[in-house]
């Protein structure tokens, strides 16, 4: 199993996750990265995934309840394929035990460019235990749908999840 490391602002490899993630998302996609690091509520988590000691990739997660929601997720390029995305996820999923687990995907769509990419990646969730959930929404323009990992999220759920963090933090002004 991957070893996990919480990530601050002052971590020694803060720049390097930073980095990948400006590299892994496109620019509409993403938001600040230093207020979801610098979170002192508890409702925001950056983890770096680390094999023997070298950085593999990393994710941050919103945490309200019993459900932690995957918002960014990624392996460092060379890496994607050999399996350290799926013991990342089992990583979590050990971190979050007694947790819902949920992750957003973009819907497959007819003409997308990166259709390939959309179906690629949901069937990774889905190799990795999570399943469909009917939460679906549009944001900036394309469709979504929540995947969960460890029971079911019922749009009800997903909508009070946000409300909770709208309430209680300043991490999420920008979504």
């Amino acid at each position: 199993m991957l070893e996990i490391r919480k990530i601050t602002l002052d971590s020694p490899d803060f720049a390097e996750i930073k980095r990948l993630y400006e590299d892994s998302f496109p620019a509409n996609e993403r938001r600040a990265f230093e207020p979801l690091v610098s979170d002192t509520t508890g409702h925001a988590e950056t983890l770096g995934f680390y094999d023997g000691g070298a950085f593999v990739g990393f994710a941050s997660l919103l945490l309200v309840g019993d459900i932690a929601h995957i918002i960014y997720f990624a392996t460092e390029e060379r890496l994607r394929g050999r399996g350290c995305g799926s013991s990342a996820l089992a990583a979590m999923h050990s971190r979050y035990d007694g947790r819902r687990v949920i992750v957003d995907v973009e819907r497959e769509r007819v003409g997308a460019e990166n259709n390939e990419i959309r179906r690629r990646r949901r069937a990774f969730y889905l190799r990795n235990g999570y399943e469909p959930t009917q939460v679906r929404y549009n944001w900036r323009g394309d469709d979504y749908e929540i995947l969960s990992h460890g029971g079911d999220v019922s749009g009800e759920e997903f909508g009070n999840f946000y409300r909770t963090l709208d309430n209680e933090t300043e991490c999420l002004a920008e979504y």
